[in-house]
């Protein structure tokens, strides 16, 4: 959960600051690529550029990486001045480029490298189609580019420029923005005869066909010249290579001369080479000629494809057939397959147009249709993203120009398959037929289901129905298979969900329906056909059922990407389809994009607040609630939120169906822990919050609920102690269900005074079976041993829960000797973390003594004061400290002094605690226990209780911790601070009235500023606060932080320049006195040397001129650290 919050913070706040970034974007670009005079215009292009600040401007381009549609507003001020820049930088500045720099190499690269970069950038996060657009299509530069990259790129590669100079070499980005620019340059509308200006350039490499380049003009000579060299290029620029050769080939000018069937003939003999081994396999070579065929096929027309088609589908087939030691090699790169799907897709148009494709009389076109999609319905189920969704678009593709008879076969098909993925007697169902019952819905075996399959089939469905290719009598089928699909989840063996690419793509096919279908066509789907186990109540319309499956999926699915885009279908089925949604205005206002982002938020406030829009949403989300989505979540964090959501949901139905819950909690138990768990945490949710199971009433405890379900869920067997152990990692999963149950029922369990002694009426109840309290106890006791992966505030809950429902004063003495006595020896014999239970629980029954029975209180006030100093004690372990600060000692401090008891145990302990400085495993846990020391001071409402020794003693440390290095010690020292303003000094005291007057500000002020450091240091005035600040403050300002240690020791200096020499030789002496105070342990012997090190550099110990001596008799006394401190740094070496 803290994973995702962090994540989908991040995400918030770039929609947030979205404006600021791209203003800084726009405004940063010019200053990066021109030069500026005087009057801050531009003058010149640059030559260089800091490679820094073209990392700067990419790391804010790819801030949009995730929301690219926020860069769209200011694309154009972003591109349009990196194109002007390059363009008038290869215009008129081409020869710069091969100059050496200046300056580092390393430090700086030329214009165009960085412009590349960041037009690439744009490329990656926007797209290539988007951004090409703004690239010039001026026929005029179509020469001065050609030139610049046959002269930066040939020179660089056969040695004419220094060869120790990577300033001179192109990259890859280069490469492939300029190849991207000359492919869209050659959309020219003249011929290139026309603007070739003179012969092309011969380089060494010799490019494919070039016996035939002598009949094509020089530019296109030089352009096939660099698509042909790149495109076998084992990084991006391949692209652009295709790019640029499919687009030379569709020239008519081009055709004219033959180029498109010599490239053709070419790639044909190319491909059959390398499947037969004439020449050596290579995966690139493979790529980039079946790039180019699919390139090819996909932009010329019937006609000219018709002789090769046969002979392009038998290579296709050899890949795919994988039969041979080099087609094997190229099947397994899923590039290659994704091309093959290409090239299929392409064939499949090309055989159902007008033209006879085929060679073969025996042979017709949809025969090979007919392998075409056989072909591309096994790769639905390709184990690579890429694939698949290559091939569930060509199929939605295909589809679009299929007679009305072969679009039902296929969907018929694709159906067929989803069918041999669903066990038992669902399958039926699921392909849109009604149920055999009315009533019932069996439930769906998805358990050996393929989740890659089914996204394959489910995103082909989804693209049918966007592309409006699906007939209106298969639309609830289609519909049906949706449904089940969003509600599709799977665990890998490592615990990752496999299930969450179906629900995605089940998420576009709802997004889809909502669109492309109208509500008419909706309207005639019958909602009888939809297999639904949301609501028991039949619905007329398909609509609410829509309606309430996308609801459910938006507010609590467990991936964020999955409930946006559930919010958005939601929103597209209200908006284009007005008034047939039950509350649609209100539920998308709830049901809102950016409000389900964050998953803590779309559980609890959207999932609540949706549930009171109408019976519909209410049963959807109740279901899910208790499904794998909530209750059955592998995340104990999420689960343990969702019983609170459980228990308000379960409320609004009016009424609490307990039973079907406690049923469930049985055979969970054995099947699944975490789901046992969740279900435990939700029942004991709803008896806390429901009024006829809480009732105070003595008159009605009788019949109680909650005893009847207590002897229920005892009946059908209670976890025993054993059984909790066998769990291993996850016992504490079950120790916390238990514990959690018993604090609920404790809150049901009604009072009364009797004898001055607070017990249960003898009268009206029956008595608690000792068998029952035994086993309470003992569940308590064992779960000592988790409280640190157990909810806080859990096992004190639960000890108070027993003692409410122990049977009279006996039970009740008994459950404190177990806890005092037997609980301390339980804790010396496992790990020290049960101390931390044992406390809680120790806590939690002094609490309810205190509330409830002063009779036991008299004889557990002194045990627990002992317990209490035992554990704060120098040999107690720091989780002990914690939480006896946490749990007992504001109670037991409290209750010692309204009996007079003796305070100075308590008071040093405290102070040992706020100067505590333990490491256990390499690791300062003493901080912890400072922490929540100052925590512990800070929640007492008055400070009367201790006299003013007493207070100066505990807030002068709370000063200094307010000065310490760690950011955490000092945000909570000082909200101490804040909260008690006058612990030492008067209120009179000016500070103290800055305090009280600018409360807001002053808590709102950062720990690590200066001007907190200066305000602090006016505190130092005082010497009874000076020595503990000073101690915090050299931390602050010799191993801090950059940013701490710049403002702790820009705030001395300041001070100490301001301040009067008196307060000067003060500050200083005490300085000296810190450090001789801990030159035992040497603590703060070298920060101390370094702070000393820093007055003397910045010469403030002698600001005043007129006191001299007090300086010199300063820096005498500093010398005389200096060999203790060498002794003690050698021997520490």
């Amino acid at each position: 959960m803290e994973e995702e919050q962090t994540e989908d913070y991040i995400d918030f706040k770039l929609q947030r600051d979205s404006a600021n970034v791209r203003e800084e974007l726009c405004t940063s670009i010019p200053l990066f690529l021109y030069k500026h005079g005087l009057s801050s215009q531009p003058t010149s292009t640059r030559k260089w550029v800091k490679q820094s600040n073209t990392a700067k401007l990419a790391a804010l381009i790819n801030t949009f990486q995730e929301w690219p549609q926020l860069l769209d507003t200011s694309l154009p001020s972003v591109t349009q001045p990196l194109v002007l820049a390059f363009k008038q930088y290869i215009q008129h500045h081409p020869d710069r480029y091969l100059q050496s720099p200046r300056a580092e190499v390393d430090l700086v690269e030329p214009l165009p490298r960085a412009v590349c970069k960041l037009l690439y950038t744009l490329c990656k996060v926007r797209g290539t189609k988007v951004i090409s657009i703004f690239f010039s299509n001026e026929p005029s530069l179509l020469e001065p580019m050609l030139d610049a990259f046959e002269s930066w790129e040939f020179r660089s590669i056969e040695g004419k420029v220094d060869p120790s100079s990577t300033a001179n070499t192109m990259t890859w980005e280069e490469r492939y923005i300029m190849l991207l620019w000359l492919s869209h340059l050659t959309q020219t509308p003249f011929d290139l005869a026309t603007i070739s200006s003179f012969d092309a350039r011969r380089s060494s490499h010799t490019p494919p066909m070039s016996p035939l380049f002598s009949i094509f003009p020089g530019v296109a000579q030089r352009l096939l010249d660099l698509g042909f060299r790149y495109l076998f290029s084992v990084s991006k620029e391949h692209d652009a290579a295709k790019s640029l050769l499919v687009r030379l080939c569709m020239r008519p000018d081009m055709n004219r001369l033959g180029l498109k069937q010599s490239c053709m003939h070419w790639l044909l003999q190319s491909l059959k080479d390398l499947l037969d081994g004439s020449e050596p396999m290579s995966i690139y070579r493979l790529i980039g000629c079946l790039s180019f065929l699919a390139g090819f096929f996909k932009s010329c027309d019937g006609i000219s494809i018709a002789p090769f088609i046969m002979t392009v589908l038998e290579c296709t087939q050899n890949i795919s057939a994988a039969g041979t030691v080099h087609t094997k090699m190229a099947y397994g790169s899923a590039a290659v397959r994704k091309l093959v799907v290409k090239i299929h897709r392409a064939s499949a148009i090309h055989l159902l147009s007008d033209c006879s494709f085929s060679a073969d009389s025996e042979t017709d076109n949809m025969t090979l249709l007919g392998n075409i999609i056989d072909q591309l319905m096994m790769c639905l189920g390709d184990k690579d993203n890429p694939v698949r969704f290559a091939a569930s678009k060509a199929l939605s593709i295909i589809a679009q120009v299929l007679d009305p008879d072969m679009k039902e076969q296929l969907l018929d098909a694709l159906a067929d398959k989803l069918r041999d993925d669903l066990g038992g007697t669902g399958s039926d169902t699921a392909a849109g037929a009604p149920s055999k019952s009315d009533e019932e819905y069996p439930e769906q075996d998805l358990s050996m289901a393929n989740p890659l399959q089914w996204q394959g089939l489910i995103l082909t469905m989804s693209h049918l129905l966007y592309r409006r290719s699906v007939p209106e009598e298969k639309l609830p089928m289609v519909v049906a298979l949706l449904m089940n699909a969003l509600d599709f989840e799977q665990r890998s063996s490592t615990g990752a969900s496999t299930g969450s690419i179906v629900r995605d793509a089940a998420c576009f096919g709802m997004w889809s329906v909502a669109r492309k279908c109208t509500t008419k066509e909706l309207i005639r789907v019958a909602a009888s056909g939809i297999r639904s186990r949301r609501n028991p109540k039949p619905h007329s319309s398909v609509f609410p059922v829509l309606a309430a499956e996308l609801v459910l999926t938006a507010a609590l699915d467990p991936e964020g990407n999955i409930r946006r885009a559930a919010s958005a279908a939601l929103q597209e089925l209200v908006g284009r389809h007005p008034d047939v949604v039950s509350r649609g205005i209100d539920l998308v206002q709830v049901i809102d994009y950016q409000a389900v982002g964050l998953r803590s938020r779309a559980m609890s406030d959207v999932a609540l607040q949706a549930a009171t829009l109408g019976d519909v949403y209410l049963y959807a989300l109740t279901d899910g609630l208790l499904s794998w989505r909530a209750i059955g979540s592998p995340n104990p964090a999420v689960r343990r939120q969702a019983t609170t959501v459980v228990g308000r949901i379960f409320h609004l139905h009016g009424s609490v169906p307990i039973s079907p819950l406690v049923q469930r909690i049985d055979e969970e138990r054995a099947q699944s822990l975490d789901e046992w768990h969740g279900l435990y945490l939700a029942l004991a949710e709803i008896i806390r919050l429901d009024p006829s199971i809480s009732c105070r009433s003595v008159t009605t405890r009788h019949n109680s609920p909650s005893r009847q379900l207590v002897r229920f869920l005892h009946e059908n067997g209670p976890i025993s102690i054993d059984d909790i152990v066998a769990q291993g990692k996850k016992a504490y999963l079950a120790a916390e269900a238990l514990c959690t149950m018993m604090a609920a029922l404790g809150e049901s369990s009604p009072v009364s005074v009797v004898d001055g002694i607070h017990e249960s009426s003898q009268q009206t109840r029956d008595s608690t079976d000792l068998k029952d309290f035994e086993y309470h106890l003992a569940i308590l006791e064992q779960s000592y041993e988790y409280s640190m992966q157990i909810t806080p505030g859990v096992i004190p809950a639960a000890t108070v829960s027993i003692f409410r429902q122990a049977d009279g004063s006996n039970q009740r003495q008994l459950l404190l000797e177990r806890i005092l006595y037997t609980g301390k020896d339980y804790v010396t014999q496992r790990n020290p973390e049960a101390s931390v239970g044992w406390i809680a629980a120790l806590g939690g029954v002094f609490q309810a003594c205190l509330e409830s029975t002063p009779a036991l209180l008299d004889k557990l006030r002194v045990p627990i004061h002992d317990a209490l100093v035992s554990q704060l004690g120098e040999q107690s372990n720091w989780l002990s400290k914690t939480a006896a600060l946490k749990h007992l000692f504001k109670p037991v401090f409290l209750e010692c002094l309204r009996n007079g008891l003796n305070m100075m145990p308590l008071h040093q302990a405290l102070l040992h605690c706020l100067d505590d400085r333990s490491v256990a495993n390499s690791r300062e846990v003493g901080s912890e226990v400072r922490t929540q020391a100052i925590e512990t001071t800070g929640s007492f409402n008055e400070l009367v209780h201790w006299n003013e020794a007493q207070r100066v003693e505990i807030f002068g440390r709370i000063y200094g911790l307010a000065l310490e290095k760690l950011d955490r010690i000092r945000d909570r020292a000082w909200r101490c601070i804040m909260m008690h303003p006058d612990a030492v000094l008067p209120k009179s005291h000016r500070c103290v009235q800055v305090l009280y007057i600018e409360r807001e500000r002053m808590a709102a002020l950062s720990t690590s500023s200066v001007m907190f450091f200066n305000f602090m240091l006016h505190f130092c005035n005082d010497d009874r606060l000076r020595l503990a600040m000073i101690r915090g403050l050299i931390t602050s300002a010799s191993s801090g932080g950059e940013a701490l240690l710049s403002a702790a020791r820009l705030a001395i200096s300041r001070f100490l320049t301001m301040t009067s020499p008196a307060d000067a030789d003060l500050f200083y002496d005490t300085l000296l006195a810190a450090i001789r105070s801990e030159m035992p342990t040497g603590r703060l012997l070298w920060p101390g040397m370094e702070v000393l090190a820093f007055l003397l550099d910045v010469d403030v110990v002698t600001h005043d001129s007129t006191n001299h001596e007090a300086a010199a008799d300063w820096s005498s006394s500093t010398t005389l650290l200096i060999p203790r401190f060498s002794s003690s740094s050698s021997s520490t070496e």
